[in-house]
Parts: structure tokens; C-alpha cells; sequence
């Protein structure tokens, strides 16, 4: 397979378009992944309007209306070819195939952008699962304190405290590829004001309590700012304070990169998908250049 190494040279906006595909990519499978700025914001018009949010979707109109606006200022218009009394019928059908060819373009660099962007994100989120803390090493064991210890340590640990069940939040994962249900609750210093939050754990789908708190010793991963971005808007939202960096006890390793699975799964399935249909247009627009080529020569030959 040749590459085209000239028209690189030549154009070198194509580098800049590459780089421009991989910033908006990187940047809304941030905003995806940490639930904040306008991914945020059409996250919960989505939850208000219908009572669901789709982040694969979201992600996707992002990519649809942004990656493709240097094609506006970059892309190249063939010329018409004039016709003349006798070859008007062929330089017609020429100058259709010319625009067919053109549309054609534009729709598979649509494709081809898309397909890149999830698959671009799909592996963002592989590199973000794999900086999460590891279940290896020393168990440390900390009081649920929203002062002490100042920057707690990620990773194993035994943490202190009393769970609050009367503000367990739960989170329905309805996925494409997987469901589930995952729920927290905050953990406080014994003694301290409850409103003051600063560690959640996660709780098994059996646990829970009659009493409104209890005082236990829950051993797990810790995770900073672990909490899905739409619970920690939630809490806020009701009046609680919780600081800027909180912490998420996670009961295991699996669970902890259960998100970041289903991300990626999610962007690799739909990736591909979009790259076959990518791969279906470029078939047509193959037999199209093909078309005009022979049409071509029918108007040289007149």
C-alpha cells in the first residue's frame, strides 16, 4: 500500500487536522470521563428532559459537529467542466459524478473522523484505567477526617468511620453493552458534623442498615475524586458540602475499573462499527471515481 508521504508534504494542514481531530477527541473524552464543562451541562439537560443520559451519544455529537469543521476551510472543489453542443449529455454526466464523488468525500471523512475519535477514546480510556491505584502494597489505615491526613494515599486501605445509609445515592449504568447498579454512601468522622463529606464507599448490593449511621471499618481501594461526576453534582445539589478532592473506597479492583471497561468497549464496538460503514462508502466512492474516469474519456473522445 502506498502512503502518501508527497501530499503530506505539500499539504501540510493535514497535520494539522490530524492534530486538531486528536485535541477535540482528548478533550471531550476528559470532560466525558470527569463530568464537568458543556459534557456536564448537556448531561443533565438530558437527565431533566428525558431522565437518562447517554455518554456515548454525547460524546459523539461533540465529535460530529467539531472534528469536521477544518474540512470547511481546507477541502478542495472540482472544477465543472464546460459543455459544449456536442458533448453536452456526457460533460452533464461528468459534472454529476464530479459532485457525487465530492459528497461522497465529505461523508467518508465524516466516517473516518468519527471511527478515529472513538477509537482515539477508547484507548484514552485504557490509558486512564491503567493510572488507576493498584490493589498491590502496604494496607494503610486512616480515620474518615476531613483534615487528617491531608493528602491520603491511594490503594489499599482500611478506612474508619461512620457510614451514613440515610444518604446512600444509587447509580443505574443502563449501557449498551452492560447494566448495572452501583451505590455509595458517605463515610464521616466518628463525632464530626455529618454534612462535611469527604470519603464514600462503595456498598455491596446486600448492604445496608436499619439505623441511620453505623460505625464501621471497611477495607478497599482508595480512589481520589472516584465518585461518578452525576452523584457528586447530586450531593452538592442537596445541600451537602463535600471538598473538592473526596475519596472512593472501591470493594475491589474490578469494580473500580468497571467504568472504564464498559468506555471501553462502548468507543472500541462503535468505532468499528462506524469503521465498516467507512470502509462500505469508500467501496462506493471507489466505483464513482471509476465512473467519472470513463465518462472522461467519452468527453475527450466527442
Amino acid at each position: 500500500m502506498r502512503v502518501r508521504l508527497k501530499s503530506v508534504r505539500e499539504n501540510p494542514s493535514y497535520v494539522l487536522l490530524a492534530l486538531w481531530i486528536v485535541l477535540v477527541v482528548g478533550f471531550f473524552t476528559w470532560q466525558s470521563g470527569t463530568y464537568r464543562g458543556v459534557v456536564a451541562l448537556l448531561a443533565e439537560w438530558q437527565f431533566n428532559e428525558f431522565g437518562v443520559y447517554h455518554p456515548l451519544l454525547t460524546f459523539l455529537i461533540f465529535i460530529l459537529l467539531l472534528a469536521p469543521l477544518p474540512f470547511l476551510f481546507t477541502r478542495r472543489r472540482r472544477k465543472a467542466v464546460r459543455a459544449t453542443n456536442l458533448n453536452a449529455e456526457a460533460v452533464a454526466a461528468q459534472n454529476h459524478l464530479a459532485r457525487a464523488i465530492h459528497d461522497s468525500t465529505i461523508f467518508l471523512n465524516i466516517l473516518l473522523l468519527t471511527a478515529a475519535g472513538c477509537l482515539i477514546a477508547a484507548v484514552i480510556a485504557l490509558i486512564m484505567m491503567v493510572m488507576l491505584p493498584s490493589a498491590q502494597g502496604p494496607m494503610q489505615r486512616i480515620t474518615a477526617s476531613t483534615t487528617i491526613p491531608m493528602v491520603p494515599t491511594q490503594g489499599l486501605t482500611e478506612l474508619h468511620g461512620t457510614i451514613v445509609y440515610t444518604r446512600t445515592s444509587a447509580f443505574d449504568e443502563d449501557l449498551w453493552l452492560a447494566r448495572r447498579n452501583v451505590r455509595f454512601a458517605p463515610m464521616t468522622d466518628p463525632g464530626a458534623d455529618p454534612s462535611d463529606i469527604r470519603y464514600f464507599i462503595e456498598l455491596s448490593p446486600t448492604d445496608g442498615s436499619a439505623q441511620a449511621a453505623a460505625v464501621s471499618a471497611r477495607q478497599g481501594i482508595l480512589v481520589a475524586d472516584g465518585l461518578p461526576g452525576e452523584l457528586y453534582r447530586l450531593y452538592r445539589y442537596a445541600g451537602y458540602h463535600v471538598v473538592p478532592t473526596h475519596y472512593v473506597l472501591f470493594r475491589s479492583a474490578a469494580t473500580m475499573r468497571w467504568p472504564y471497561i464498559v468506555w471501553i468497549a462502548e468507543f472500541g464496538v462503535a468505532g468499528l462499527l462506524i469503521g465498516i460503514a467507512a470502509l462500505a462508502q469508500w467501496f462506493r466512492r471507489r466505483r464513482l471515481i471509476r465512473r467519472e474516469r470513463t465518462a472522461t474519456v467519452e468527453v475527450a473522445e466527442a
